[in-house]
């Protein structure tokens, strides 16, 4: 367990894991609560493998585990359908594949963990199951899942979210919270210090740098996300997005440029970004209202243009 000193700033989190190990007292679920980048994934790996290397040889479990190939551990994520193929949203990123849907946790994935709980486990005393992102799981998975939490036999679930507020309250409450929480300035330099981003970075300002991390609200894996979002966007595409809009045309080009240009999980990151410029620089609720309207229409795959159209028009003319 000495690996668990390499997560930062989680003391509580790592305190209830630790435990659960030390009295060999493992709740049958766990929901992993808290922001994205501050070590729940990293988290999540070294408790399963305190459960999983059991009289099992440990660097050979770790191995299997960062490699995805253990038997014993089925690990879901939010995924995209394309032609029919379910295509995993890590698949989709290290592709490159320009999606316009967000991804979903589906009912034939929780279809996926029952057939999988089904089967005794191959190493160890007990099948488990992480479901990263849980919080995009769509209706019907989710009344699925609930039932599978509730006879979970000797499966174990790990639910990974930061938006805990969105799952069913049915589901939450059959899990033991293990909450993440933000780390505070000096563990956040401490811990970008150390990244290795590249020379990407070189050609851009000092302040954006500092504005990005600011955007990162405490988390240095999102700052890492934050800075390749930027990155993946066009400098022309990025001066417009600086731009105050002027005129109704500019607007409009505006819409097909970012539409025509980003998937729609860029547009996403932009929405969450452009909000938070608003509110830091002028304090300015209307605008950030028109843009989680702007969310809200794109996530219930309202032609995005279009969408984004009414929203450029709308906070133009708010001034």
């Amino acid at each position: 367990m000495n690996d668990f000193k390499n997560i930062y700033g989680q003391d509580l989190a790592i305190e209830i894991l630790k435990s659960a190990i030390q009295k060999e007292h493992v709740s049958p679920a766990y929901l992993f609560s808290g922001p994205e980048g501050v070590g729940r994934k990293k988290t999540a790996k070294i408790f399963i493998r305190a459960l999983l290397e059991k009289n099992q040889d440990k660097e050979s479990t770790k191995r299997k585990i960062e490699s995805n190939n253990h038997p014993d551990l089925l690990w879901i994520e939010p995924s995209y359908l394309v032609q029919g193929k379910s295509i995993s949203q890590t698949q989709a990123r290290s592709e490159s594949l320009r999606m316009k849907s967000p991804p979903q946790i589906r009912l034939n994935q929780v279809k996926e963990i029952i057939e999988f709980l089904g089967k005794k486990p191959f190493e160890s005393e007990r099948s488990i199951v992480i479901i990263e992102d849980i919080e995009k799981i769509n209706e019907s998975a989710s009344n699925a899942l609930l039932k599978t939490l509730e006879e979970t036999n000797t499966g174990l679930f790990i639910l990974i979210t930061q938006r805990s507020e969105k799952l069913l309250s049915t589901i939450r409450s059959r899990c033991q919270i293990v909450p993440f929480i933000r780390l505070n300035n000096n563990q956040v330099s401490k811990i970008i210090e150390q990244l290795e981003v590249g020379r990407e970075i070189d050609d851009i300002p000092t302040d954006k740098i500092r504005e990005l991390i600011d955007f990162s609200y405490g988390s240095p894996g999102r700052y890492l996300i934050n800075l390749q979002s930027w990155l993946s966007i066009s400098s022309p595409l990025r001066n417009k997005l600086e731009a105050k809009l002027n005129t109704q045309i500019e607007s409009l080009q505006l819409a097909k440029e970012i539409t025509d240009e980003l998937d729609i999980e860029q547009q996403l990151w932009i929405i969450d970004f452009q909000q938070y410029k608003a509110w830091i620089e002028e304090r300015n609720s209307n605008v950030v209202k028109q843009f989680e309207e702007l969310r809200k229409q794109l996530l219930k795959y309202v032609q995005p243009r279009l969408a984004w159209e009414v929203t450029l028009l709308e906070i133009q003319l708010i001034g």
